[in-house]
């Protein structure tokens, strides 16, 4: 007769039933939070909870409640862009899940401060910590030396804010858990935390048995802050990377950008495959630099398929108050669906017989933990948050809401820049409708300005052509008829090809427009100038267009850009939508005194905002300027400044009603259809 087994209980060390090379079963991410026997975080919200099952794929544990909230997320991105989850959450857990992961790879928790990121961090570090100590022995599982340290890495802006943030969540969860006190090594210091493995204990025991005495720590975890810099990331064996408020992490003394380490780090991540995991728990900032890069990478959707082009990277974006809402109800959800059985209690189990511990003893089913009755939220949007956003809306908007900012060194206000594209409402109807559209020609009654800033090496090259018109009170206005630029990405060889380029202004704007000056950028230009300059020469023209450099200094330089910038606050300039110029005058960044584009992030050039700046100052700049210093009566003259309105009653010197009136036809245009918008879910798209 087979000897009686002993049913195991909770109550039983776990360590005693621990032997060196078996490994044991981890429970789910929610039992591993609340229960008694492993963190005992028992007040977690709601929220929090449907997040964690979401990071970690566990549909099952779903209930009514975490599918109400996944589609509220899911739906909110899908309207703004900038709050919820990816709408494909549910399919992107389940291809990952099918494809044996046990968690998300990369998880973005982009949220506003209080928000609780740090403390979300941590509660999935410790579970992957733990579920890597499962193993057993992990080095001989993932292929590492057998005395190989496995490292879970914590990089901040500082060493200091590394050891006082996710870092300190975690080492707190470690060391005040059940669960993982039998492997901390002690004493416990405040530089790192050390974790034996169960094999580690098998080796400590036969050193101790051999008479060898060692003051070497032959803990396998350690769980250590890093400061960023290049070296902090190289060399250790990484497992598992927190990148704690990475939005921020710039370039500053001894310290790194984001991008630097990031891309320093992550390569020792590789030896774990699917069980390899990033975390970056931050509150948004500019648009550029790895965490942006990360987060157009998590919503960038296949172009071809419409599916995920990185499944396996998760991003949800919330604002501060957002994850703690529906608070007052937590004790009366259930954690846990109805059909879930329960995980078995972790005992070690024999890899031939799963239900069963080594000794024939069945595993302990733990019951279904269940929320505490909590007595109040974190962050609430109350009186006191209206009035922060009163006092300070841009960054209410950055910090709280969680919206990246497109720089908070912004040159031009983004709403502003928005109206350029926005249809001019009280455009007079002589001049067209209050959509400003594409111009494939223009007319000789009107003096067009037309100016290209050519590229650097591998640089874009922006053009634009414009006109003045003017309102019933008659202020003029720089309407744009075209924008383009030339991408060295559109050339075989990756260079710009200025003869395909100068035939491209001849055809399109010389030929089509006859603009009264054409200008050039100083730099890279002479060739081209001299090129067109001949071709005019050449050629019988119906009105006379100058080609010519127009040399800049930095102060003529920052007059273009003030004058510019007063005039688009002013709702003075108009344009059709064109992709590439919202962007680079959205990110046009005021530094050291000079008005410049990033040098890091999506948008690094300012090609098109050039071209459309020197327009704007030659059209109207002097008008603006006159009303900056207080004086709107005196209109532009010169040459072209203020242009000619081909609608007013003064005529060109020589030119009779008859000649207006036959050229007012000339070269009449359609709407061109303007650049696409770019990829990705909630991803802002211009007026059409």
């Amino acid at each position: 007769m087979a000897k009686a087994a002993q049913v195991a209980s909770p109550q039983t060390p776990i360590y005693e039933l621990h032997r060196a090379r078996l490994g044991f079963v981890p429970p789910d991410i929610i039992t591993f939070v609340v229960g008694e026997e492993y963190l005992h975080r028992s007040n977690l919200y709601p929220r929090q909870a449907t997040l964690l099952k979401v990071i970690f794929l566990r549909e099952d544990l779903f209930t009514d409640y975490d599918y109400q909230v996944v589609e509220e997320w899911s739906e909110n991105y899908r309207q703004t862009g900038y709050n919820g989850i990816v709408p494909d959450i549910l399919e992107r857990m389940r291809i990952l899940h099918a494809q044996g992961y046990r968690w998300f790879r990369e998880v973005l928790l982009v949220m506003g401060r209080r928000a609780g990121k740090g403390h979300i961090a941590g509660l999935a570090m410790a579970y992957v910590l733990w579920c890597y100590l499962a193993k057993g022995n992990p080095q001989f599982h993932y292929g590492v030396d057998r005395d190989k340290k496995m490292s879970a890495m914590v990089f901040a802006g500082k060493r200091e804010q590394a050891k006082a943030t996710v870092w300190r969540d975690l080492v707190n969860f470690v060391i005040g858990s059940r669960c993982f006190q039998p492997y901390i090594h002690v004493p416990v210091l405040g530089e790192k935390l050390s974790i034996y493995s169960p094999h580690d204990k098998e080796r400590k025991e036969t050193l101790e048995k051999a008479n060898i005495q060692t003051a070497l720590d032959l803990a396998t975890f350690e769980i250590v802050p890093k400061e960023s810099t290049l070296m902090a990331g190289r060399g250790p064996t990484s497992f598992m990377q927190a990148y704690d408020e990475m939005a921020h992490v710039v370039n500053s003394g001894a310290n790194r950008s984001a991008e630097e380490v990031y891309q320093a780090a992550t390569p020792s991540l590789d030896q774990f495959g699917k069980d390899a995991f990033i975390i970056e728990p931050s509150s948004p900032w500019q648009m550029m630099g790895q965490f942006f890069e990360n987060y157009n990478q998590a919503i960038e959707l296949d172009e071809l398929t419409g599916e995920a082009a990185y499944p396996e990277k998760m991003m949800i974006q919330l604002a501060s108050w957002d994850i703690y809402l529906d608070w007052e109800k937590a004790h009366s959800l259930d954690l846990f669906p109805e059909h879930f059985p329960g995980d078995k209690f972790e005992y070690w189990t024999n890899p031939e017989d799963p239900e069963t511990s080594p000794d024939g003893v069945p595993l302990f089913v733990a019951p279904h933990p269940r929320f505490s009755r909590l007595k109040n939220a974190i962050q609430t949007y109350d009186h006191q948050m209206e009035r922060l956003k009163k006092a300070n809306p841009d960054t209410f908007k950055v910090e709280r809401e969680s919206r990246f900012a497109t720089t908070l060194d912004a040159y031009l206000n983004e709403q502003k820049v928005m109206a350029i594209f926005e249809p001019w409402e009280d455009r007079p109807p002589q001049y067209g409708p209050p959509e400003i559209r594409m111009q494939e020609g223009g007319l000789l009654t009107i003096a067009y300005k037309g100016h290209a800033d050519p590229s650097k090496v591998n640089d874009k090259f922006g053009i634009a052509v414009a006109h003045a018109e003017y309102d019933v009170e008659g202020r003029a206005h720089c309407v744009f008829d075209l924008l383009h630029h030339f991408d060295p990405a559109d050339f075989e060889d990756g260079i710009i090809d200025y003869e395909i380029v100068d035939d491209w202004i001849w055809d399109q704007i010389v030929m089509k427009f006859y603009p009264d000056e054409f200008t050039f950028d100083q730099y890279n230009s002479t060739s081209s100038i001299q090129k067109l300059q001949k071709r005019v020469r050449n050629r019988r023209m119906p009105k006379n267009v100058s080609v010519f450099e127009k040399t800049t200094t930095r102060q003529y330089d920052w007059t273009v850009k003030e004058n510019s910038k007063a005039a688009i606050n002013l709702g003075l300039v108009h344009a059709p939508y064109y992709e590439r110029a919202e962007l680079e005058l959205r990110f046009l960044q005021y530094i050291n005194g000079r008005v410049d584009h990033p040098s890091s992030g999506p948008v690094q050039s300012k090609d098109v905002a050039d071209a459309m700046t020197e327009c704007i100052h030659v059209l109207i700049g002097e008008q603006v300027n006159n009303f900056v210093h207080g004086d709107m009566s005196i209109h532009p003259q010169g040459a072209i400044q203020g242009g000619v309105d081909p609608f007013g009653s003064t005529m060109r010197p020589g030119e009779d009603q008859g000649t207006l009136d036959a050229l007012s036809g000339f070269g009449r245009s359609r709407g061109l259809r303007p650049e696409g918008g770019g990829r990705g879910w909630g991803r802002p798209r211009g007026p059409r």
